[in-house]
């Protein structure tokens, strides 16, 4: 069974736009794209020459076999990074940044291998074996954290829940 398509409809300017967990956005238009992080992990690709960006929002680091969604990190980054290449962003121009991996149960909180963690360390593994440059990160922590994109600037904006 294929999978739901992640990518939002084509953005047009001033939209606002909820991207949902396992879900992606990108726009070459000015706009407004928010999320809500947990444990779950979002990372925003932007072009400053070409005014394109995008953003995803992933639940869990690795898909098992044979699944393709955007619910996982591990298809979350390529899909994202190609949804921007599609709206004219260039690879060599891109640069990254990296939002949530709380650990939001306590239960959780003394153990360094919690979800959270292990969201935002495949994040910076794809991330460094597509060499694309973190120009932010924002992770960890035991808050959940609101995140509003703006792809056209690349402008990202999170506050803590």
């Amino acid at each position: 069974m294929a999978a739901a398509p992640a990518l939002a409809p084509v953005l047009m300017a001033d939209t606002r736009v909820f991207v949902h967990p396992g879900k992606l956005a990108a726009s070459a238009t000015p706009c407004r794209i928010t999320t809500i992080l947990g444990s779950c992990v979002a990372v925003s690709l932007h072009d400053a020459g070409m005014s394109v960006g995008g953003i995803n929002h992933y639940l869990l680091p690795r898909a098992p076999h044979g699944e393709t969604s955007t619910r996982f990190g591990d298809h979350a980054l390529p899909q994202l990074l190609e949804a921007v290449e599609r709206l004219g962003a260039r690879r060599k121009h891109l640069v990254a940044k990296v939002v949530g991996g709380a650990c939001v149960l306590d239960v959780f909180r003394d153990k360094t291998t919690h979800l959270g963690n292990q969201n935002v360390t495949m994040a910076f593994e794809t991330l460094h074996e597509m060499r694309l440059p973190v120009m932010m990160a924002e992770t960890g922590g035991s808050k959940a954290r609101h995140v509003t994109f703006h792809p056209d600037t690349g402008d990202l904006v999170v506050r803590c829940l």
